[in-house]
């Protein structure tokens, strides 16, 4: 069974730290990218198999990252893939305020042992999941 990640970010150089820093650390998992909160929807409506985790930015076009974890935590199908959000503190009681939390909040790395940081927390969350359970859609 293949291991997917989905990250939602529209900086492609955090995409590219991010993927580097996971296949370090682990080479059976894809990480899947969309750069903008529209098409991460679109992606999770159509993926024949749910990602082990999503991870989000805050500050996205079109949909923001708050928007698309609102969906996400309210949609049966959906709300069983764990989800990690790169905000600020600001952003993070403003989520605690609406009640739509993440599993895990992330700071952005500001170098490259970071980046493998965060990738060893957000694999860690793919593995306490069951990931089969994940995967299953109720639509």
């Amino acid at each position: 069974m293949r291991t997917e990640i989905l990250y939602v970010e529209d900086n492609p150089a955090d995409v590219f730290l991010l993927g580097e820093a996971i296949r370090k650390q682990s080479d059976g998992v894809l990480l899947s990218s969309v750069d903008d909160g529209e098409s991460a929807l679109s992606f999770l409506h159509g993926a024949k198999l749910l990602p082990c985790a999503i991870v989000l930015d805050i500050g996205l076009p079109r949909i923001d990252g708050t928007e698309v974890l609102k969906v996400l935590k309210s949609n049966p199908s959906f709300r069983s893939v764990p989800t990690a959000v790169f905000a600020d503190q600001s952003a993070q009681r403003q989520m605690k305020k609406d009640g739509h939390l993440p599993e895990l909040f992330l700071t952005k790395p500001s170098d490259l042992d970071g980046y493998d940081t965060v990738a060893g927390q957000i694999l860690a969350l793919c593995d306490s999941t069951n990931y089969a359970k994940a995967a299953e859609r109720s639509d």
